[in-house]
């Protein structure tokens, strides 16, 4: 990654907790909070930040944003690592769907990797 990506993605981590490696198996589950089409984004995809169950915007400080964003589960095929740890807070910024307390797991998976994950579905958010 270009380190101004690497600086990115270590912005979103509270280096107040651990922040490690984290294997992940084929059959494992991870969950995403999809943005839903807009305007400016009419055919969204999956992201790179991905939680546990339990996920919710507020805890790994995203936010719904003008369209909304959908619950929905993946499935590891092909083991691999993620930068996993705890969310930090956020701004509040509707306009691009982030922001707020923090406090939650989140994960992070570089997009070279994503393809060895599958999405399963959509989930009921919790």
């Amino acid at each position: 990654m270009p380190e101004t990506e690497v600086e990115k993605v270590l912005s979103g981590f509270d280096f107040t907790k651990p922040v490690y490696e984290h294997a992940f198996f084929p059959g494992d589950k991870l969950y995403q909070l999809v943005r839903l089409p807009s305007f400016d984004l009419p055919n969204p995809v999956a992201g790179n930040w991905f939680g546990l169950a339990g996920l919710t915007t507020g805890k790994v400080a995203i936010n719904d944003g003008s369209a909304g964003r959908r619950a929905g589960q993946f499935e590891v095929l092909v083991q691999f690592s993620a930068l996993e740890g705890t969310a930090r807070e956020f701004t509040v910024d509707l306009r691009i769907g982030i922001g707020g307390p923090g406090g939650g797991t989140q994960i992070f998976v570089p997009r070279t990797l994503l393809g060895r994950v599958r999405s399963v579905g959509p989930v009921d958010r919790w």
